[in-house]
């Protein structure tokens, strides 16, 4: 979806995938989340969702979805595409990709030696998720209906904020024409977008991990140099 919003002259349009390349925001969001769900600081103002989302045309994916009634209410004139999708499909989508990033043991050592990126990328992610979802990873089928239970939450909560006439049901098998009419722009000559497979997310998965561990080197060096230089003085001197 982001891909089609840009490829209509909605973008920059703020994707997950943001936070990686700007982690500050994640220190955002966090904050967002717990005002909203926690109650623990205050609720985010116009001036707080421009901060954030002030360079943007249009957003997709979380963590904007969770904030659809306090970004309805910060821009009441924006349209909502509300993107139809079976939740056993979405489900089943989410375990091969967002779940498994998540729960990657990968990440963990990460998380202690790239202070810039990973640690705060985990508490945004763990308070969405649990915001969302619940917090149940031991019973599978309990985990899968909370899952389910939270993206259709998520639906009812947007059906109740925006009015009829500001949002379109879309699937993204109708393609481009419902889409370009509801917004008000051509219809491209391009097919429409599918680029948002578990293939791609894992290959961006990959090269974020790649560059989490380039800059855990570049930022530990220094202790690693004064632990190896500790250790050498202490060898020659025992």
């Amino acid at each position: 979806m982001q891909v089609a919003l840009e490829e209509l002259g909605f973008g920059p349009c703020y994707h997950m995938h943001c936070c990686f390349q700007n982690p500050m925001e994640c220190d955002m969001w966090t904050e967002a989340l717990n005002a909203k769900f926690r109650n623990q600081g205050r609720k985010y103002t116009r001036n707080d969702w421009d901060q954030l989302l002030g360079h943007c045309q249009s957003v997709t994916d979380v963590p904007p979805a969770a904030f659809i009634p306090e970004l309805h209410e910060a821009y009441p004139d924006a349209k909502v595409v509300i993107v139809q999708r079976p939740p056993e499909s979405w489900y089943a989508s989410c375990q091969g990709t967002v779940m498994k990033f998540s729960a990657s043991k990968q990440f963990l050592p990460l998380y202690f030696l790239d202070r810039y990126l990973c640690r705060r990328m985990a508490p945004m992610m763990g308070t969405l998720f649990s915001s969302l979802f619940g917090a149940e990873r031991k019973d599978p089928v309990k985990m899968k209906q909370n899952w389910i239970d939270g993206y259709t939450n998520v639906y009812d909560e947007a059906r109740k904020a925006v009015p009829e006439e500001q949002r379109l049901e879309f699937a993204l098998k109708q393609g481009w024409e419902p889409l370009c009419e509801f917004l008000g722009v051509e219809v491209p000559k391009t097919p429409f977008p599918h680029r948002n497979d578990s293939s791609t997310f894992d290959a961006g998965v990959q090269v974020l991990v790649k560059r989490m561990w380039v800059r855990a080197a570049k930022l530990n060096a220094p202790y690693l140099v004064a632990g190896l230089g500790v250790a050498a003085a202490w060898w020659m001197y025992k």
